[in-house]
C-alpha cells in the first residue's frame, strides 16, 4: 500500500484535493447553517471539538507555508480574509471526519510499517541509506518529538489507506477519453467587443450615502492587517566563532585529537577480468565459469604484461574491458566486500587468485596506491585553527543557549536583561504588519509562539527557539493591534473610489448585456469588434469567465454571441467558427487523457465520500460574529 502511494503521486494529489474541498462549493455562509457551538469551539465534528486556538494556529501554519512556498510573490491580503480562515476550518473538519471514519473502521497502521515508511523518505536519506541524524534534526526543527512526528505519519498513512481505493478506483471509457481529447483540441475563432468600465467613470455620480453603503457591504476590504511592535535577541554560532580567541596551543590540541581524521584515506587503482555467472546459477554453469576463469588466471600469471590485452578480449565487464579492465581509483566501501578485501590486500602490481562475488569470478591486479599519508601540524595549521575555533564556539553556544533558555523563562516580561547578560543586540521593530516582520521572525515556530495569546495579551517572551541554522532566538511583543476593520471616516476616500469603480463596472455590464440581447435576437448592432483570434480552452489570454462563456456557447448556428465579466469590464464574444478534431481510438495520447480523467473522477468520488462522512458524523459550527 505504501509503495502504491509513493509511486502514484497523482493519486496522492487526489487525496489532498479531496481533503481541501473547493470553498466555492459552500461559501462563507455555509459555515453558519448547520447549528451552533459555543465556548472556545470553532466547530464540532461528532464528539471532537476544533477549538478557536487550534484554528488560529492552523491558519498561521497555512499562511507560513504559503509564504515559504511563494517567497517574494506572497500577498498577505490573500490570507487575511474570512474566506481563507473558513477554508482552513473546512480542511480541519474534513480531517477530523476522516479520522473518525478511520477509528470506526478499526484501521491500524503498525509501528513496523511506520518505521519502514519513514526510512524511505528521501529527505532522511544520505548516500542512499536512512540517516537517523537527518531525521532527528528535521523532527527537532519542526518542534516535535519523534513520537509526535511518527503519529503524524501514522495519521497520514491511515488516511491514504482509507482513501486510496476510492481515489484510484475510477474507470474511464475509451470513448470518454476520446471526447476529452477532442474538447482539449477544439478551436474556436472569436472576436471580442469590450465595454470598458473606465469609460463610464466620468458619468458616475455617487449619492450622499453610496460610499457608506459600499463600505458596509464590503467592509472586509477595508480591514487593517494584524500589526505588532516586536523586540528580539538572536544568539548566533557564527558570531561566537568570529569572536572566539584561539591560541596556537588550542589549535595543536585540536590537531592532536583529530589528526587521524585529517589523514587522507588510502585509495587503490585496480584492473580486473570478470567471468560473469548469476548468483542463482546451477552448479554446472558455475563450474564452467570457474574453469574459464582459472584458464584466464593461468594466462595472466604466465604473462602479467598482457593483463590489459587479456581483459579487453575476455572480461564480461564490458565497461572496464574496453579500458583493459581498469576501474580507476576507489576507496574502501566502493566495491562489494570480497572484491575490496582482495584489492586492499594486494601489493602494487600483484595479481590475485580467483575472487568470487555475487557477479561471478574476478582476477584482480592493483596498478597504483595513493593516500594514507599523515599530515603535519604546519601543513594543517589553518584548518586546525579553524577547527579549534568552531569547537570552542560550539561549546560556548551550547552553554549560552541553555542559560538563555532558562533566563527568558525565569524573567518572562523583558529581553533587555538577557541582551545585557550575554552581550547580544536587542533589536526592536516599529509598528509592522505581521506578514512584513523581519525574515528571522517569519520562522513557523517563531510565528506560532510570538502570536500566541501569552505573547499578544501578556507580552511574555517566547521560549528560546532553535532555528536550526546555528542560531537561537527569543522574541517578545511590545505592543499589538489585532486585525480590525478601519472606521469609515478613516477610509472614506478609498470607499468612494471603490464605489465609483463598482458603479462604472455596473454601467458597463448593463450596456453590454443590452447589446448582447439585441445580437442574440438577430439585430444588427454597429460595433468596433476586435480582430478574430483562434482560441483553445488552454489559451492563456482567456480568463476563467471568458473561457466558460466562449466554450459553452452553442455552435449549431454561427455566429453565436455570449457575454462575460472580465475584471471590471464586460465583454461580448462572437464565436464565428468552431472546429472539433477527430480523435482515433488508437491515439497515443489516450492513456494520459484517461489518467487525467481518472484523477479528476477520483477527486470527485473522494469529495462525495468525505461529504457523506461529514453528514454521518454531524458538523456544528460557531455562529457568525456581527461585523465590526
Amino acid at each position: 500500500m505504501f509503495e502504491a502511494v509513493r509511486n502514484n503521486p497523482k493519486i496522492a494529489q487526489s487525496i489532498l484535493a479531496a481533503l481541501v474541498l473547493p470553498f466555492a462549493f459552500f461559501g462563507v455562509d455555509a459555515y453558519f447553517r448547520n447549528g451552533n457551538v459555543g465556548g472556545d469551539a470553532a466547530a464540532k465534528v461528532g464528539k471532537v471539538e476544533i477549538t478557536d486556538f487550534q484554528l488560529e494556529q492552523a491558519v498561521r501554519e497555512q499562511e507560513n507555508a504559503l509564504r515559504a512556498q511563494m517567497g517574494a510573490s506572497f500577498d498577505p491580503s490573500l490570507t487575511n480574509t474570512p474566506e481563507f480562515k473558513a477554508a482552513v476550518l473546512d480542511r480541519m473538519i474534513n480531517e477530523a471526519a476522516v479520522k473518525a471514519a478511520i477509528r470506526d473502521s478499526k484501521l491500524v497502521v503498525s509501528n513496523e510499517s511506520i518505521q519502514e515508511y519513514i526510512k524511505q523518505i528521501p529527505s532522511f536519506q544520505e548516500n542512499g541509506h536512512f540517516s537517523f541524524p537527518l531525521y532527528e534534526a528535521y523532527v527537532r526543527n519542526q518542534g516535535l518529538t519523534p513520537a509526535g512526528f511518527e503519529q503524524q505519519i501514522r495519521d497520514t498513512v491511515a488516511q491514504q489507506q482509507l482513501m486510496l481505493p476510492i481515489a484510484g478506483g475510477a474507470v474511464i471509457s475509451k470513448f470518454s477519453s476520446q471526447r476529452m481529447l477532442a474538447l482539449d483540441g477544439e478551436k474556436r475563432s472569436v472576436s471580442e467587443l469590450i465595454f470598458d468600465a473606465s469609460s463610464k467613470l466620468a458619468g458616475v455620480k455617487l449619492g450622499s450615502d453610496d460610499a457608506k453603503k459600499y463600505y458596509d457591504a464590503h467592509s472586509d476590504a477595508f480591514r487593517a492587517p494584524e500589526q505588532a511592535k516586536v523586540e528580539y535577541v538572536l544568539l548566533s554560532l557564527d558570531d561566537i566563532a568570529r569572536n572566539a580567541n584561539i591560541s596556537e596551543a588550542d589549535a595543536r590540541m585540536w590537531f592532536d585529537e583529530n589528526s587521524k581524521a585529517l589523514t587522507s584515506h588510502e585509495e587503490r587503482r585496480a584492473s580486473h577480468i570478470l567471468v560473469q555467472v548469476a548468483a542463482d546459477a546451477k552448479a554446472e554453469a558455475r563450474e564452467a565459469a570457474r574453469k574459464k576463469a582459472e584458464g584466464l588466471l593461468a594466462q595472466v600469471k604466465a604473462s602479467p604484461a598482457r593483463f590489459a590485452e587479456i581483459a579487453k578480449a575476455n572480461s564480461d565487464d564490458t565497461g572496464s574491458a574496453e579500458k583493459g579492465g581498469d576501474l580507476g581509483f576507489f576507496g574502501r566501501g566502493a566495491m562489494v566486500k570480497p572484491f575490496e578485501d582482495a584489492a586492499f590486500g594486494l601489493k602494487s602490481h600483484e595479481i590475485s587468485g580467483l575472487v568470487e562475488t555475487e557477479f561471478g569470478y574476478h582476477i584482480i591486479t592493483v596498478t597504483d596506491i595513493r593516500g594514507e599519508k599523515p599530515k603535519t601540524f604546519e601543513e594543517m595549521k589553518a584548518e586546525a585553527m579553524e577547527g579549534a575555533r568552531k569547537q570552542a564556539a560550539n561549546l560556548k553556544f551550547s552553554e549560552i543557549s541553555e542559560q538563555l533558555g532558562n533566563m527568558v523563562y525565569e524573567q518572562p516580561d523583558a529581553l533587555k536583561p538577557v541582551a545585557e547578560k550575554f552581550g547580544l543586540k536587542l533589536i526592536q521593530t516599529d509598528w509592522t504588519p505581521r506578514s512584513s516582520l523581519p525574515a528571522v521572525l517569519q520562522n513557523q515556530r517563531v510565528q506560532t509562539a510570538l502570536f500566541s495569546s501569552s505573547s499578544t495579551q501578556n507580552r511574555h517572551n517566547t521560549e528560546a527557539i532553535d532555528l536550526g541554522n546555528g542560531s537561537v532566538i527569543s522574541a517578545r511583543i511590545i505592543d499589538y493591534k489585532a486585525s480590525a476593520i478601519r472606521p469609515f471616516e478613516e477610509v472614506r476616500k478609498q470607499a468612494e473610489e471603490a464605489a465609483t469603480q463598482a458603479e462604472a463596472a455596473r454601467l458597463a455590464r448593463e450596456e453590454g448585456e443590452s447589446v448582447l440581447k439585441k445580437l442574440q435576437g438577430g439585430e444588427s448592432v454597429p460595433a468596433n469588434w476586435g480582430t478574430p483570434k483562434e482560441l483553445k480552452r488552454s489559451s492563456p489570454e482567456l480568463t476563467v469567465e471568458a473561457r466558460v462563456a466562449v466554450f459553452s456557447a452553442p455552435v449549431e448556428k454561427l455566429p453565436a454571441y455570449v457575454g462575460a465579466l472580465v475584471g471590471n469590464n464586460y465583454s461580448i464574444f462572437r464565436v464565428e467558427k468552431a472546429e472539433l478534431p477527430a480523435v482515433s481510438d488508437t491515439a497515443p495520447e489516450l492513456k494520459d487523457a484517461a489518467n487525467r480523467q481518472a484523477m479528476l473522477a477520483g477527486q470527485e468520488d473522494l469529495r462525495a465520500y468525505i461529504e457523506a462522512i461529514r453528514k454521518r458524523q454531524g458538523v456544528k459550527l460557531k455562529a457568525a460574529k456581527p461585523k465590526e
